[in-house]
């Protein structure tokens, strides 16, 4: 067995991660309120209709292109970098 004594000092957070916590506090309230809005409305599999359209409805107010019906109930939004690269695919259910 091996016993590690001593303190562990905690690293500064870099620039980046601070941003990164600031802008996820900027949001946990209304992320709060939907989780609970969906909590409050639940919908069966392959009728999630009202949960689709506030999706679809919140990556528009982004300015995202939204596409729905997808499978039904499912919802894609396209973000369009401003450079040519490899595009990145985020699944969320």
């Amino acid at each position: 067995m091996l016993a590690l004594a001593g303190t562990v000092q905690a690293q500064p957070a870099s620039p980046l991660e601070e941003q990164a916590y600031s802008r996820a506090a900027a949001v946990e309230q209304k992320l709060i309120e939907w989780r609970r809005d969906i909590h409050q409305h639940p919908e069966l599999g392959d009728q999630e209709t009202r949960t689709s359209k506030l999706v679809a409805d919140h990556l528009r107010q982004l300015g995202l292109e939204v596409h729905t019906g997808i499978a039904r109930t499912g919802v894609v939004g396209i973000l369009e970098g401003g450079k040519p690269g490899p595009t990145v695919a985020l699944r969320a259910d």
